[in-house]
């Protein structure tokens, strides 16, 4: 291990969101490492609607939110954090380092061209993000030079499209304090749980519409959702979902272990986050391919892939899974377990390490 080194993370609006939950446990990884550590972040979005949007009020009010009351990720850090005070990408607001890391794309734009007392400037990727903002800024945003970090083997081949050829993939972790599980049996009821975002790439209404399929075979399944915004009403929800709204870290792990599968049907995900913690928790998994579950789902072993936006596989893929025996099921969760191990912060963040290292032993920057 070389010198202790001095990293930023740079976030935009902190969130409930994956991608924000990720870079704070990489980032509480490194400073086990003994590395200086501090998150920087734009000011939150403001929790409340507009008094005009009488609807999403009375909604959130039904799923117990309080007013003033936000809730992202980076109020749990276990780093230094450094809320910024207005909505610009200041370099001169934060700490000075020898690794800068951005990882949503407009951020990654912003520090791309910060000043070389910000240190190397590395882009975390986390999602091919062309969902977000002007395809063509989106794509000069990832072409700009400067090491890539990617968390899925789909991310490694997206980046080499861009012209990247020193692509490194560091595996997002299970944070295990949190979501160790110990072998345990089906549930009593048929039980199938999922993510219910309201990004357009989570495609949560396919879910749905899969999971209102498996109901048609199997009429007492129970289905249970958690997610960060109240169910729009665009989507047509089978009867009788149980959704948790903005749950404490604390009850996610009960809802997964509850589950007899866990579904993912979005059309692209740089990792899927609930995926893996489902995994962690003995679930089977039906994931379509949609990019970073095809690292953690082996057809047969610990669950099945389907092609992203078919319904009825998914929903096929989850009767298969329901209807095994009391045995086939438990040999399905123990791989499922088994794989899951396989990702952990801190082999990630030991690996993560050893590329700066070099990165900036190349760079003349004297790590060793």
């Amino acid at each position: 291990m070389g010198r202790p080194l001095t990293l930023n993370w740079i976030e935009g609006r902190p969130s409930l969101a994956g991608g924000v939950k990720s870079n704070k446990l990489i980032a509480e990884a490194m400073a086990r490492r003994g590395h200086h550590v501090t998150i920087s972040h734009l000011p939150p979005t403001p929790p409340w609607p507009p008094v005009w949007r009488v609807r999403t009020l009375v909604k959130r009010a039904a799923l117990g939110m309080q007013p003033g009351r936000f809730r992202h990720h980076l109020e749990t850090a276990a780093v230094p954090i450094n809320r910024l005070p207005k909505r610009v990408l200041d370099p001169a607001l934060v700490p000075d380092a020898d690794v800068t890391f951005a990882s949503w794309w407009r951020v990654w734009r912003a520090v791309a061209g910060w000043p070389e007392s910000k240190g190397l400037k590395v882009h975390y990727v986390r999602h091919h993000e062309v969902y977000a903002g002007p395809r063509a800024e989106v794509d000069a945003a990832y072409a700009l030079p400067g090491p890539k970090v990617v968390i899925s083997s789909w991310l490694a081949d997206v980046m080499r499209e861009y012209g990247h050829q020193d692509v490194i993939r560091i595996p997002n972790g299970v944070a295990w304090n949190q979501f160790d599980s110990q072998p345990r049996s089906r549930a009593e009821r048929p039980t199938v749980g999922m993510l219910m975002g309201t990004a357009s790439f989570k495609d949560t209404p396919t879910g749905l519409k899969a999971l209102a399929i498996v109901r048609r075979q199997i009429p007492d399944l129970r289905i249970i959702g958690f997610g960060q915004r109240p169910p729009p009403d665009s989507w047509e929800m089978p009867e009788g979902v149980e959704f948790h709204y903005q749950p404490e870290q604390s009850e996610i792990p009960k809802l997964y272990q509850a589950c007899d599968c866990w579904i993912v049907p979005s059309s692209s995900e740089g990792f899927a986050m609930p995926g893996i913690e489902a995994a962690a928790s003995h679930c089977p998994l039906v994931c379509t391919r949609c990019g970073g579950p095809e690292d953690f789902v082996t057809p047969g072993r610990n669950g099945y892939l389907v092609d992203v936006g078919d319904a009825e596989a998914m929903a096929a893929a989850v009767v298969r899974v329901l209807s095994q025996s009391a045995d086939e099921w438990r040999r399905m969760s123990e791989a499922s377990y088994e794989i899951a191990r396989e990702f952990d912060w801190d082999l990630s963040a030991e690996k993560l390490e050893s590329h700066l290292y070099r990165w900036l032993d190349e760079a003349g920057n004297n790590a060793a």
